[in-house]
């Protein structure tokens, strides 16, 4: 695979994770409860990837200790973003919780650099700079007025970026050759088991799948726990968790598009500038990247 379509694949990966609050949105107006949509949604996911997983059972034998506890470890991060990032939203006003959970741009340059010693160049800052100016724009930031702003809440939310952009650094861990289906089934196994024991799955008994809840599972697990993880563990190890974190601020634009498309929310135009924005600091970084193979061929 080359680099191009890897870079691709994570931001589709990215845009993915950007439709699922309009479609979590959609399911809370749907009369289901916040634990009964987080639950369901990892368990839908994870029944869809064992079933694909079943037909890339020859890659098992293949998967080392190193590989079982680096998915393991990639699914508690997994759904440390998700739990930590809704418990925000429940102390919170969402675009300061968006903007917390977008800190994740430069924790990873930060652990980049204490893992690999690796220091972010004038290029990389500069995308940085462009994709935080970004966020403050395309949340509407400075005209939001907030009360008094929960200590916990902050707490949680920048769990969620640190979560979050450990998930897209130790990505680029994984071994590349390896099965994205079976390594994405195993991350989901244990994300969902971790999941069951802060929202126990009630939905499994009390009547909501019934009532159509097993539709937005789906949905929401496919954008959330399917698509992501796969799309990530075939591009985030063949371009590194530092870009990896670039691309995926592609979410915040998709999320506010689609919540303008799907939701008839009101965007204003300091929102378009901070999408705008965003997507400048993300095209910014691959140019610079393009020039250099350029030059180096």
């Amino acid at each position: 695979m080359n680099r191009t379509l890897a870079i691709i694949l994570v931001l589709i990966g990215g845009a993915s994770y950007g439709l699922i609050s309009p479609a979590v949105k959609m399911a809370y107006d749907a009369g289901f409860s916040p634990a009964d949509v987080t639950s369901s949604q990892y368990f839908a996911a994870m029944a869809v990837l064992v079933v694909i997983a079943l037909f890339q059972l020859r890659h098992l034998r293949n998967l080392t200790r190193r590989d079982l506890l680096l998915l393991s470890f990639l699914g508690l991060l997994s759904t440390g973003t998700s739990v930590f990032y809704y418990l925000s939203l429940s102390y919170l006003p969402a675009s300061l919780a968006i903007v917390l959970l977008f800190q994740f741009t430069w924790v990873v340059m930060v652990i980049d650099f204490f893992v690999a010693r690796n220091k972010p160049t004038p290029v990389k800052w500069l995308a940085l700079a462009l994709i935080f100016f970004g966020t403050l724009f395309a949340v509407d930031l400075l005209h939001s007025e907030w009360g008094d702003v929960s200590v916990l809440g902050l707490t949680l939310g920048f769990l969620s970026s640190l979560t979050y952009g450990a998930f897209l650094y130790f990505t680029s861990y994984v071994r590349a050759g390896s099965s994205p289906f079976l390594n994405s089934a195993l991350i989901s196994i244990v994300s969902t088991f971790v999941v069951f024991l802060i929202f126990p799955p009630t939905f499994l008994w009390n009547g909501s799948l019934g009532a159509g809840l097993w539709v937005w599972a789906l949905i929401i697990g496919g954008l959330g726990q399917v698509i992501p993880p796969v799309l990530f563990n075939i591009g985030i190890p063949k371009i590194g968790g530092a870009l990896a974190a670039v691309l995926g601020a592609i979410e915040l634009p998709v999320a506010v598009i689609s919540a303008y498309l799907l939701l008839h929310e009101a965007v204003v135009g300091v929102q378009w500038i901070g999408i705008v924005l965003i997507l400048v600091g993300i095209v910014v970084t691959e140019l610079r990247l393009v020039r250099k193979r350029t030059q180096l061929t």
